[in-house]
């Protein structure tokens, strides 16, 4: 153990705010019963700028350990953050699933946009207590930038408990209790940055760079939990605006090059093999202000169509996807080549903005609806008779608290039964009806959010004597029926009636955008609504058996 204290001792002493030390040792415990457990403990020490309590650019030069040593004769002030994450290892029978959880940002986004998406989820699956660990990937510059608030916690605690955490690295896990258990399973959270400063050249370079992060990203886990053995490995996408588009085409991208078919051409196992001994699922999808119809005649204010050309050139070939100038939008929601993989998700979830709020993805196209379409909605609270196996494994949160329903900006939840359309693209001359119902048939839950509330620039207006005008149109509409149709929430979400108006700037909050300390503190409101996906994302996560 002497390493090991070595390390402590430099982390108490060392100094800078610009400096970044990163010590991983390796200790092996072996038992003297037959089933002896190896396992590796990494220690990650990295200074805090004393000032912000924030970790210092992981892009920054990592010394060695040497190197840090000799920096120990300077000013003491900086304070230190441990970051344990204890793998379990997979000797002697192997280990539990690994889910992994991608989040993927928008148009000229950034993987730290999304920062405290990746720290909510990571905070609600330590609080689940169904996970063996929960961490960030090794790959995630989210991960290596900032921690936790439980990892916070965690490393305020250790500060006073140096010498217990010294003796007991082995058995415990900052990020989740392992206890010497290798069958575990294990959250991996990862923000993905294949698309950082290239998002004009289009819906699909963006979504094939991501199929490949995606999957080294699995690789490179997976190289140091596993011995030579099968094991089972779950993905989870939440895509964020454009990112949702992304991850669709992701999906369709790793489903052509790992696809398994029997003779007749259809998928023969529930799962996909990578490398031979990765049993890959798709477990949880979930978009937030996606445009799954693209832009076109889905703009805030309506504009003629040679408008929407003029502003699809500017924005390059996503720009030309976007406003429908090719048929490839069209194509990811009719086509099998997508809408199949897609359907393969154990659950796909859809968050909207409604009542104007978005200047960026309306509603409309965020939850794919449409003026002319039928496709049946169904609320949550009458839909129990109708749903199927797949959604009747849907969680029912009542012991959870939910931040976004305390605070009023969830409107309602609705649920599209999964169907067979037979031959509707070639049966109806709306383009963009069947789309939306081609999207609609394969079974969504969709999430509509009144952010109006948490948007700092909104302001009440009078009250009129007439209660009717005053409802809220989705809520009247769930008060009165047991379900509706498409084209009864498109009028719904677009109603112009509201007891209170605002810009539309909702685009940014409801993900809890951040990027530096003006927009993170305007989009803050939207807080509660990532915390609530957080939670159900986790809990829908943690429901994925081997049977799935």
């Amino acid at each position: 153990m002497a390493p090991l204290r070595l390390a402590f001792l430099t982390a108490t002493m060392m100094t800078g705010p610009k400096n970044a030390v990163e010590t991983r040792l390796s200790n092996n415990v072996c038992a003297d019963n037959d089933n002896m457990m190896p396992s590796a403990a990494a220690v990650t020490i990295k200074p805090m700028d004393s000032s912000s309590g924030k970790e210092n650019d992981a892009n920054e030069a990592t010394p060695s350990l040497a190197a840090s040593t000799a920096s120990m004769s300077s000013s003491a002030s900086a304070s230190t953050s441990i970051h344990i994450d204890s793998t379990p290892s997979s000797k002697g029978g192997g280990s539990g699933p690994i889910h992994f959880c991608f989040i993927v940002h928008g148009h000229q986004g950034k993987p730290t946009d999304l920062s405290y998406l990746h720290r909510a989820i990571k905070d609600k699956a330590n609080q689940h207590g169904g996970f063996a660990t929960t961490k960030s990937s090794e790959m995630c510059i989210v991960g290596r930038n900032s921690t936790s608030r439980n990892d916070d916690m965690a490393a305020s605690k250790n500060d006073g408990n140096r010498a217990n955490q010294e003796e007991d690295i082995n058995q415990t896990s900052v990020e989740g209790t392992i206890n010497g258990e290798s069958k575990g399973s294990t959250v991996v959270v990862h923000n993905a940055a294949c698309n950082e400063g290239i998002t004009h050249d289009g819906v699909e370079k963006g979504g094939e760079r991501l199929a490949n992060e995606m999957l080294e990203v699995i690789r490179g886990e997976i190289e140091q939990r596993t011995q030579n053995h099968e094991q089972d490995v779950t993905i989870s996408i939440v895509g964020n605006s454009l990112g949702g588009l992304y991850a669709r085409f992701a999906v369709a991208k790793i489903d052509e090059l790992l696809f398994a078919s029997d003779e007749d051409g259809t998928k023969d196992v529930p799962h996909y093999i990578l490398d031979d001994n990765i049993r890959l699922h798709f477990n949880v999808f979930c978009s937030t202000v996606s445009p799954h119809l693209g832009c076109a005649d889905r703009t805030y204010i309506p504009i003629p169509r040679f408008a929407e050309i003029g502003i699809a050139k500017g924005l390059g070939e996503t720009g030309r996807d976007l406003f429908r100038v090719n048929d490839l939008i069209k194509t990811m929601a009719t086509s099998p080549r997508f809408t199949r993989p897609l359907a393969l998700f154990r659950k796909r979830i859809a968050y909207a903005n409604a009542y104007g709020t978005d200047f960026v993805v309306p509603g409309s196209t965020a939850a794919f609806l449409d003026g002319n379409s039928d496709s049946m909605h169904y609320f949550d609270a009458d839909f129990e008779s109708g749903r199927d196996e797949e959604t009747q494994s849907m969680p029912q949160t009542a012991d959870r608290v939910c931040p976004a329903s305390e605070k009023g900006l969830f409107v309602a939840t609705c649920y599209t039964p999964r169907i067979s359309l037979g031959n509707l693209v070639e049966s109806s001359g709306n383009e963009l009806e069947v789309m939306s119902k081609t999207l609609d048939s394969l079974g969504w839950t969709k999430v509509f959010v009144d952010i109006r509330e948490a948007i700092p620039i909104s302001t009440k207006l009078p009250r009129i004597s007439n209660p009717s005008l005053n409802a809220c149109p989705i809520r009247k509409l769930s008060s009165n029926r047991k379900a509706v149709t498409s084209k009864d929430l498109y009028s719904a979400i677009s109603s112009g009636r509201s007891s209170r108006i605002s810009l539309p700037f909702g685009h940014n909050a409801i993900c809890a955008f951040e990027r530096g300390s003006f927009r993170t503190a305007f989009n803050k409101g939207g807080r509660p609504v990532a915390d609530s996906l957080a939670i159900n994302l986790v809990e829908d996560i943690s429901m994925w058996t081997q049977n799935d």
